[in-house]
C-alpha cells in the first residue's frame, strides 16, 4: 500500500541493534504476510487487531494487513491483556495478530471497504472512541507532510499504535523511500541519543515532553546526533521548550505541528524560519486542507478527515459538519494565514472571571530554572468557578522563585492555588502527560 522502493536493497527498518531490513526483503515479507492473513479470512472492511511490541515486527504486520485489503486495529498489549482485550471486543475483528501468530476470532463485523486504519483515541474525557480513517486519507496525509517534512534517517521513539508516530513518522519515511530508525522500546534518553549517534539518525520527531527529555539530556552531556530537524506534536510547543531544544541541537530546524487523529493525523505545520513560529504559532495548513474558527473553536476540513466514529452516529454527527467540516475540540484563532492553539476547549477555565489556558500556564512554570516539566488541572471552586492545581517536575527547593516568577508573568487569576513538586509526572504510552491523573490525585489530596 504505502512502501516506496519495493526492488531497493537500500535499509528500510532498522533496530537499535543495527539489525535491518532493506526494501527489497520488507517488500517479500509484507507479501508473504498477506498471503498468511488473506488464508486466514483477512479482506477488505474486515478489521485485523494487531498486538505486538517488536517495533519492527508490528510494521511488518501493519503493512501486511493492508496489502491484504482488511482493516488495521493496533492494540497497545504493554499494559496488560485487559484494556487489548475490551477494544478487540468493541471493534469485532476477524483475526487477532500477535507474537503467536494468528487466532480467528467470533463474530466480525464488516465496514466499508475505504476504512483502513481504526484507531481508539486515548480517552482523556470519556471513553476512547474509535476514529475510522480512510485509506485515500491517509495516504493524502502522508503526501502533504512529506511536503515540508525530510525522511531520510528518521529516528522513531514512540509507540507505533500512535497516530503520530504510525503515520506522521513511519508510513511517511517508508513512502518516500527513507530509512525508519526503530527506537521506541529504549526507554531513556541517553540510551536512545546513543542509537541515533550509532544509527546516523538525521531527524525526530516527538511530544514536547519527550522532546524536553532528551533535550536535557544532551545539555547535561550526552552526544548528540548531527540532526537535520527536529519536530514537534501532540501538545503545545512553549517557549521554554524551543530555548532547551535549540541548546542541544543548535544547526537543526525546528517544526511545530498541529493535528488530530481524527485528521490522520497532520492538520498544520510551521518552522522556525517563518516569524510566527517565534510568536508561537502552531502551523500553516497543509496542502488540501482548510481551517475555519467557529466561536474559538478550530475546525478542519481536507481529504484526510476521518469517516466518523465506530458505533457512536450521535458523536459522529457532533463532530463532523454539514460540508465536511470537522469538529477539533481545540480552541484558537487565525492570524495571517497562521494556526494558532490556545488549548482544548476543556483546558480552558473561568477563574476569578478571568479565561484561563491550563496550558498556557504550564509553559509559564517550565521558564523558570530547575523546572524539567509542569502541568496543571482544574478543580470546582464555588468562589473562583476553578482552583488551579499545579504539579512540577522539580525540588522543592525552587519553589520560592517559581512564585516570583508567576507573580511577574501572570494575573493573579492564572497563578495556581497549589504548586506539587514530583519526580516525575505521570505519562500516557504516546509520551503525553497523563492530565486526568494528576486530577485525581488533585481531587484525593
Amino acid at each position: 500500500m504505502l512502501i516506496a522502493l519495493r526492488d531497493s536493497d537500500a535499509p528500510a527498518l532498522v533496530k537499535p541493534d543495527g539489525a535491518q531490513l532493506t526494501y527489497r526483503q520488507l517488500g517479500a515479507e509484507v507479501e508473504k504476510e498477506a498471503r498468511a492473513l488473506r488464508s486466514q479470512g483477512a479482506a477488505p472492511g474486515r478489521i485485523v487487531a494487531l498486538g505486538m511490541t517488536d517495533p519492527q515486527q508490528f510494521l511488518v504486520s501493519a503493512l501486511a494487513i493492508w496489502e491484504s485489503g482488511a482493516v488495521l486495529l493496533p492494540l497497545d498489549v504493554r499494559a496488560g491483556a485487559g484494556p487489548a482485550e475490551a477494544l478487540i471486543r468493541r471493534a469485532r475483528p476477524v483475526l487477532l495478530r500477535d507474537a503467536e501468530g494468528f487466532r480467528q476470532l467470533p463474530d466480525p463485523r464488516e465496514l466499508d471497504e475505504g476504512t483502513a486504519l481504526l484507531l481508539f483515541t486515548s480517552g482523556s474525557s470519556g471513553p476512547p472512541k474509535g476514529v475510522r480513517l480512510s485509506r485515500d486519507g491517509l495516504r493524502a496525509n502522508i503526501e502533504a507532510i512529506l511536503r515540508y517534512l525530510p525522511a531520510a534517517r528518521t529516528a522513531i521513539v514512540l509507540p507505533l499504535t500512535y497516530s503520530y508516530a504510525l503515520v506522521g513518522q513511519a508510513l511517511t519515511t517508508l513512502h518516500a523511500g527513507g530509512t525508519a530508525l526503530l527506537l521506541g522500546e529504549l526507554k531513556y534518553p541517553p540510551e536512545q541519543l546513543a542509537a541515533m549517534v550509532r544509527l546516523g539518525a538525521r531527524g525526530l520527531s516527538s511530544v514536547p515532553p519527550s522532546l524536553r527529555l532528551i533535550a536535557r539530556a544532551v545539555v547535561e552531556g550526552i552526544s548528540a546526533p548531527p540532526l537535520d530537524y527536529l519536530a514537534s506534536a501532540g501538545a503545545s510547543l512553549d517557549a521554554a521548550t524551543v530555548a532547551l531544544v535549540r541548546t542541544a541541537f543548535p544547526s537543526a530546524r525546528l517544526w511545530n505541528q498541529y493535528g488530530l487523529t481524527e485528521a490522520s493525523p497532520r492538520v498544520a505545520a510551521i518552522s522556525d524560519a517563518d516569524p510566527a513560529f517565534a510568536r508561537g504559532a502552531a502551523g500553516r495548513p497543509l496542502q488540501g486542507i482548510e481551517l475555519r474558527i467557529d466561536g474559538e473553536e478550530i475546525l478542519v476540513r481536507g481529504p484526510s478527515v476521518m469517516l466518523g466514529y465506530l458505533d457512536d452516529p450521535d458523536a459522529t454527527s457532533r463532530a463532523l459538519l454539514p460540508g465536511g467540516w470537522l469538529r477539533t475540540g481545540d480552541v484558537g484563532h487565525l492570524e495571517e494565514g497562521c494556526l494558532f492553539v490556545h488549548g482544548r476547549g476543556d483546558g480552558v477555565v473561568k477563574c476569578a472571571g478571568e479565561r484561563v489556558g491550563l496550558d498556557e500556564v504550564a509553559a509559564a512554570m517550565r521558564e523558570c530554572p530547575g523546572v524539567a516539566d509542569a502541568c496543571v488541572v482544574a478543580l470546582p471552586d464555588e468562589a473562583l468557578g476553578a482552583r488551579l492545581i499545579a504539579f512540577v517536575e522539580a525540588p522543592a527547593s525552587v519553589l520560592a522563585e517559581l512564585r516570583k516568577l508567576l507573580r511577574r508573568k501572570l494575573l493573579p487569576a492564572k497563578r495556581p492555588a497549589e504548586i506539587i513538586p514530583v519526580e516525575s509526572l505521570p505519562r500516557l504510552p504516546s509520551g503525553k502527560i497523563d492530565r486526568q491523573a494528576l486530577r485525581r490525585r488533585a481531587e484525593e489530596a
